[in-house]
């Protein structure tokens, strides 16, 4: 009975491995470069973790894609709000990867497969340190919890049928202004690369904005991405 109990203990702390902080965290999304990923399910809150977190989850997202895993990705519906962040994830929504906003995203994690994820270690204290867990009955309420936020969240429409000869509808210049704006170019930077004035570079850009609900630049290269429209 006694070893029993041995075993039953070191496999217990070999399932439960803490991460003290971000670059603990950091660490493990570059060691699953080396991993055969086929699914990742990504939280992206904007706290507890720095950019260095998010950052590493932008290059494994689209390293993953690239390799033909399935990557999801939620994130807080006003992530424009912190321009950082919204670059993060418009990097991440151009890579391929499904993503999906609410209004509140409490809860950062990072479940690969079915068998390992990166999880707060308290989230009521909003501190940067994790716990790695490994195992299938260790990860399994993680993954059942992020799945059950996910099929709350409605995909954002991508307008196939709409009105023009574009993606999503979007004509030529439009789709053109999207993309020098998801590239950083101001106004004046996009009229010099299209040859349109800025007014009505302005007035292109307000108008898919307009229509995608997008409240400002950055959440509309964000959107553009996400609807793959660009």
């Amino acid at each position: 009975m006694e070893s029993q109990t041995l075993v039953r203990s070191d496999t217990t702390r070999t399932a439960l491995q803490p991460l003290t902080d971000s670059d603990s965290v950091a660490d493990q999304l570059d060691a699953l470069h080396h991993r055969a990923v086929r699914e990742l399910r990504l939280a992206l809150p904007r706290r507890p973790y720095d950019r260095r977190v998010r950052d590493r989850a932008a290059l494994l997202s689209g390293e993953l894609v690239r390799r033909g895993a399935r990557v999801r990705v939620l994130h807080p519906a006003d992530v424009a709000r912190d321009p950082a962040q919204a670059e993060d994830l418009r990097r991440i929504a151009a890579s391929g990867a499904q993503v999906r906003g609410l209004p509140r995203l409490p809860v950062w994690m990072a479940v690969v497969d079915r068998d390992l994820a990166i999880v707060p270690s308290d989230p009521a204290l909003g501190e940067s340190s994790a716990t790695l867990l490994r195992g299938r009955s260790l990860v399994a309420g993680h993954q059942a919890l992020f799945d059950q936020v996910w099929a709350g969240c409605a995909p954002v429409p991508t307008d196939s049928g709409a009105g023009g000869p574009g993606r999503g509808g979007l004509d030529e210049r439009e789709r053109e202004a999207l993309v020098l704006l998801a590239e950083g170019l101001t106004d004046e930077g996009i009229s010099r690369r299209t040859g349109l004035s800025v007014r009505t570079v302005r007035r292109t850009i307000a108008g898919v904005m307009s229509r995608m609900g997008a409240q400002s630049r950055f959440q509309a290269g964000v959107e553009a991405a996400r609807r793959q429209w660009i």
